[in-house]
């Protein structure tokens, strides 16, 4: 019944305030915004129940059950899907907002963390952005607060020291429709828990990690970044840990390298739904064109 209702306000989800791909923000109409805070209070259940999903071994392990999944993560299309990015770039997307004069920041309680129970801190992690944070301040009073960007960016800086994975948000599965900067943690996050499963839920970010293997001081002497990868994208070879294509891009392995042996580079012809060229190239103009 619950996937019935979503499914007829798919074509309706909308917002108040877009992003467009060349950076610029127009407006939308009223329906739209209040068919998205529909979305903001439904969202604990979705999450959920696609929870109770990945949780479930017929869902992510039973070959038919899992095709039955995969199938269903694509009905469900226009439901929030996510891009993972650096500490740099959400840095720069933050600045970019905050000097386009009509953009509003704010934060609030995991979304995840809220709908699965989780009391673990830090709790405040939901960096709503633009139409976002104008939503989810209305609908969710007592939650979420406006923040100036000096305060988004110190917040910023806490929820990467504390290991937090960057995910830029929109509905639609277009980067026009871009409306929260969530800051999780894999043990809990949903969409990244569905993409460790079926691969659906969120893209790989514009940066990949590179490795030179002469500064890399061996896993038994560092192995940071075998801990801190959510993604299975750390290899072990002759006792050196190398990347695999499932990087992501958080960069999170690269600041805590102790050999300084990571970087990030920019991924070759990067596209997705979520953070098109255009978008990128507002927030980065030195990425490769």
């Amino acid at each position: 019944m619950l996937l019935l209702l979503i499914l007829s306000l798919a074509p309706l989800i909308a917002i108040l305030h877009i992003l467009r791909e060349d950076g610029t923000l127009v407006k939308e109409s009223k329906i739209q915004k209040s068919i998205h805070k529909l979305y903001a209070i439904l969202e604990p259940i979705i999450l959920k129940s696609m929870n109770m999903l990945i949780k479930s071994k017929f869902w992510t392990e039973n070959k038919i059950g899992k095709a039955m999944f995969k199938a269903l993560a694509k009905m469900l299309w226009f439901l929030p899907h996510g891009v993972v990015i650096d500490y740099n770039t959400v840095e720069k997307l933050i600045k970019m907002i905050a000097e386009s004069g009509d953009g509003h920041i704010a934060i609030g309680p995991c979304v995840c963390k809220r709908a699965l129970g989780i009391k673990e801190e830090p709790l405040n992690t939901d960096l709503t952005i633009l139409y976002g944070a104008e939503i989810y301040k209305e609908v969710l009073k007592e939650e979420y607060r406006e923040l100036t960007p000096e305060e988004a960016l110190r917040l910023l800086k806490e929820f990467e020291d504390h290991k937090l994975i960057h995910e830029l948000f929109a509905c639609m599965n277009k980067g026009t429709w871009t409306f929260v900067i969530c800051n999780c943690d894999a043990r809990y996050c949903v969409p990244t828990g569905a993409y460790l499963k079926i691969k659906d839920g969120i893209f790989p970010g514009p940066f990949k990690v590179v490795v030179d293997i002469e500064k890399c001081v061996g896993v038994e002497d560092c192995g940071k970044c075998l801990e801190i990868c959510s993604f299975n994208a750390i290899e072990v070879h002759d006792g050196k840990a190398r990347v695999n294509d499932n990087c992501m891009g958080c960069g999170l392995c690269v600041e805590k390298c102790s050999g300084n042996a990571r970087k990030l580079v920019p991924r070759e012809n990067y596209d997705s739904p979520i953070l098109k060229r255009e978008f990128l190239l507002k927030i980065l103009p030195d990425y490769p064109r």
